[in-house]
């Protein structure tokens, strides 16, 4: 294969062609993000020819990142034939039941968030919260009428915690490898950038939970509603087991393809012997999703989603952005537009500033989390030795920067399967995913205005 090296100002012209692709196709003309990573990915295919670049290495190049989303691919599809199946077989109008039957809208969002974050701690893991509890609350949201991009922020934000500085996340895990830090004492330093996200994130959703919802509770409505789930499905706590075998298999470090396969063939079990469904009954669930089938028009709409079909759409944009990251990766644009930055570094507020801030931008071009935390983790991890800075802290910035910003970036394989899952637009749903946003700036403002103390790594 051949290799060049790129000067910046090659490097910067797909970032600029991009930002101008999804500005005039996404705001302008408001069409599927789909046709700008299309148009992005032939006018870099264009670009590196002109370059010199052979197509049989571009090809190389773009089919080089496919590995490492093939369990992607595999979880979003068992997410989907698990969704349609917990629908039929009771699980998710038994949550949803149990949800409107004890929660107020008033205090929804504030406890979406605080339960979200508990639970992706306990498992570490946001897709498994998020496909578990996430799908769960956003469906009682919609049964409540509150607002559901203000719903799915409160509930990723939630679930981020977890992704961020759990023990058993593997993203932080791969933060810390990447930083050359101990996952202990990186989590300890994190801890230095949460406090304050946590609680103000905890105050405004109870602040907008009053604001938005506090008089608009319709209880008859929600009594229909009740009754309907109770006429129309099995509503036993039995078919709670599912989702709590879910995080049970997490928490046990069961890997997420077989915990969700496991949960798969239970729930198809549960759905034969207890919701009365029969094979055929389940194995079209599984492959075309639930279809609600009551006299309730909102219930119907609750209730009509998931299957292995369902799928399908999102699975092709994972695939377009993929194969657009694994391009810019292999031609250099990431390391070229990196390498230009770290030059500029001279302190350490710079360098911190510069790590998130280049974070931010591999997660914004490779699409994808890993490489938010691994490109600039180890391409800075000679600089904090210059300058003396803790590997601590690098792994902290990296999980204050890309690693928790990526659901919020519409293209980033994070948001499109939060989108996958919850239904609602990233678009819609960012402004209001308030603990991801407050983080990286907690984390300029102790870098720039307060003084750092003395602790360092081993």
């Amino acid at each position: 294969m051949q290799k060049k090296k790129l000067s910046f100002k090659q490097a910067i012209i797909p970032v600029i062609s991009m930002a101008f692709f999804l500005i005039i196709s996404v705001i302008v003309l408001n069409i599927p993000i789909h046709i700008p990573l299309l148009m992005e990915l032939l006018f870099t295919i264009f670009l590196a020819l002109f370059w010199g670049y052979k197509f049989s290495d571009l090809e190389t190049m773009m089919f080089s990142s496919f590995a490492k989303i093939g369990n992607v691919l595999i979880i979003l599809m068992l997410i989907g034939m698990i969704i349609g199946i917990w629908i039929e077989s009771g699980t998710v109008p038994t949550m949803i039941y149990y949800g409107l039957k004890f929660l107020r809208p008033q205090f929804f969002y504030v406890i979406s968030f605080i339960f979200a974050s508990f639970v992706s701690i306990s498992i570490g893991t946001a897709f498994g919260t998020v496909s578990t509890v996430g799908l769960a609350l956003i469906s009682i949201a919609q049964g409540m009428g509150v607002s559901l991009p203000l719903a799915a922020g409160s509930i990723i934000s939630g679930a981020y915690v977890g992704d961020r500085m759990s023990p058993l996340s593997s993203i932080a895990i791969i933060t810390a490898h990447s930083a050359g830090s101990d996952l202990h004492k990186m989590i300890k330093e994190m801890l230095k950038t949460f406090w304050l996200p946590y609680a103000l994130s905890i105050i405004i959703y109870l602040i907008l939970g009053f604001s938005y919802n506090g008089f608009t509770y319709d209880t008859a409505e929600i009594s229909i509603l009740l009754n309907g789930l109770v006429e129309n499905y099995l509503i036993s706590i039995l078919m709670l087991i599912p989702p709590l075998l879910v995080i049970i298999l997490a928490v046990k470090k069961i890997p997420t393809i077989l915990n969700l396969m496991i949960n798969l063939l239970i729930s198809s079990v549960i759905a034969y012997f207890f919701s009365g469904l029969s094979i055929k009954a389940i194995l079209n669930t599984i492959y075309r999703g639930a279809l609600g089938n009551t006299k309730l028009e909102l219930l119907n709409e609750l209730l009509t989603r998931g299957g292995l079909e369902s799928m399908f759409d999102l699975i092709a944009l994972i695939i377009l952005a993929v194969v657009l990251g694994g391009l810019l990766e292999r031609l250099g644009i990431l390391n070229t537009i990196l390498n230009k930055i770290i030059k500029a570094i001279h302190n350490e507020s710079q360098l911190i500033s510069v790590t998130m801030i280049s974070s931010f931008i591999s997660a914004i071009l490779s699409c994808n989390q890993l490489l938010a935390v691994f490109l600039p983790g180890k391409m800075l991890a000679e600089k904090y030795d210059e300058l003396k800075v803790p590997r601590s802290i690098l792994g902290r910035s990296l999980g204050d920067s890309g690693l928790i910003l990526s659901p919020l970036i519409p293209w980033n394989i994070n948001a499109l399967m939060m989108v996958g899952i919850l239904g609602v637009p990233t678009l819609q749903y960012f402004k209001y995913t308030f603990f991801p946003i407050l983080v990286p700036i907690t984390g300029l403002i102790m870098v720039n205005i307060i003084k750092r103390g003395g602790n360092k790594d081993e």
